[in-house]
């Protein structure tokens, strides 16, 4: 993971008007390199095979392949979270209709990312005045990571809520670029809204009040 300060000033990897600090996450680069080899090579024979056939693509594969953005609201898309299962630090197994009926916040991280740990003091203060209605779920975006490690990562920050790891779900649907980055996900089991970088507790809040 790299460490660093990004801009709005046109440039590809730039995310927000105001200055965030944010984790670049440098340790998929040689997966998502891989990643697009394979994706491109799938694409040419998936191509011959609608071509031959006059199949079309589903809505489903539509939504999920189609460029997301950052901070606004998803709800006409109608991008229900799948049934995706993730191993957790008690070694339980989580699927994400498991917190059916709250607001969820599942925040991408990472255990040596120094603005996550930054994130960890906003996400403590939802969790503080507003865990009755809202869950938070903090999942590890690096290869490296197992269940194990987020354990005593738990152990060692004394999160309160639900910790695991992603084994790819999130980062190849959103195409995670930087850590942290908060996914909303509504109370009926729909992605509402994600953003890139550090997210002050008062502006998640006002998010998730828009989304009533």
């Amino acid at each position: 993971m790299h460490y660093r300060t990004i801009y709005k000033t046109g440039c590809a990897e730039c995310a927000h008007n105001r200055q965030i600090w944010v984790c670049n996450v440098e340790s998929e680069k040689s997966l998502v390199l891989g990643l697009v080899v394979v994706l491109i090579i799938t694409g040419i024979v998936i191509g011959g095979v609608v071509v031959s056939y006059g199949s079309g693509t589903s809505t489903s594969e539509t939504k999920t392949t189609s460029k997301l953005t950052p901070d606004i609201d998803l709800i006409d898309q109608e991008r229900e979270a799948p049934e995706w299962e993730f191993e957790m630090s008690d070694g339980s197994t989580m699927k994400l209709s498991d917190y059916e009926g709250y607001y969820v916040i599942v925040d991408l991280m990472s255990t040596n990312c120094p603005a996550c740990e930054s994130e960890n003091a906003y996400l403590q203060e939802i969790y503080d005045d507003h865990g009755d209605t809202i869950k938070i779920v903090s999942l590890s975006v690096d290869l490296s990571a197992t269940p194990e490690v987020m354990a005593d990562y738990k152990e060692s920050t004394g999160l309160p809520w639900d910790v695991g790891v992603d084994p790819g779900f999130f980062v190849q649907y959103f195409n995670i670029r930087y850590t942290p980055t908060l996914v909303i996900i509504d109370s009926d089991g729909y992605f509402r809204m994600y953003h890139e970088g550090l997210w002050k507790a008062d502006d998640i809040i006002e998010a998730i009040s828009l989304m009533d």
